[in-house]
This record gives structure tokens, C-alpha cells and sequence, in this order.
């Protein structure tokens, strides 16, 4: 019974998500999140958030990501997976476009350069 409740809940997280549009994360005005530059080519954006701090479903475009201080942060989809993310002080890398909600499990600073083109 329980499986089937979990089954059926996940399938009404992944029809309820696929109906809400995705978010640009800054109409949310949380104070975690904070624009550096932006132009017609990319927007930087400034993560801090302090340990616990959530954001609601959210879409970023491709996104060079910097990790200037380190720690984790749950990431949850839009089935409803989710992972625990380490995040690692000094690393830089390449995401592809992706649409999820976080909570910063610590007090991490990530930059985010959204590529607009």
C-alpha cells in the first residue's frame, strides 16, 4: 500500500510540475539570490544562501557555474527526485539548461553565469 501512495504521489508531483512554467529564480525576490550583471548575453547571478534556506521550482538556462565557498545543497526535480549535491570550493563547471527547487543543506556562494544565447 505504501508503495502504490508513493507511486500514485509521484505521478501527481510529475503532472502538477509539467503544468506550472518554469520560473525565472529572481520573481522570487529570496535574499539568497542576488544579480551581479546581466546584458542581452548572460546575467550573472550571486547564490548565498545560509543553511536551510530553500528555493522554489526554478528554471536556469545553460550556466557556466563557480563555486567560491563549498557545501551541499538538496536538489529536487520536477518528478520529484531529488540528490544531495557537494559543491566543491574553488571548482568551476558547465551545466546544461535544467528546471528544480533547492535547499542549501549548508551556508554555500555560488556564482552563476546564465547564457542567454
Amino acid at each position: 500500500m505504501k508503495k502504490l501512495i508513493a507511486l500514485l504521489a509521484g505521478g501527481l508531483l510529475l503532472l502538477l510540475s509539467s503544468l506550472v512554467p518554469a520560473q525565472d529564480v529572481m520573481k522570487y525576490d529570496l535574499k539568497q539570490w542576488t544579480v551581479m550583471a546581466e546584458n542581452d548575453v548572460a546575467r550573472v547571478l550571486k547564490y548565498a544562501p545560509e543553511k536551510g534556506a530553500r528555493t522554489p521550482v526554478h528554471s536556469h538556462p545553460s550556466t557556466v557555474v563557480y563555486v567560491v565557498k563549498g557545501g551541499k545543497v538538496k536538489t529536487t526535480m520536477p518528478d520529484g527526485s531529488a540528490q544531495d549535491r557537494e559543491f566543491k570550493t574553488g571548482t568551476a563547471f558547465l551545466r546544461a539548461a535544467e528546471t528544480h527547487s533547492d535547499e542549501a543543506l549548508d551556508d554555500v556562494e555560488i556564482i552563476f553565469v546564465e547564457l542567454k544565447k
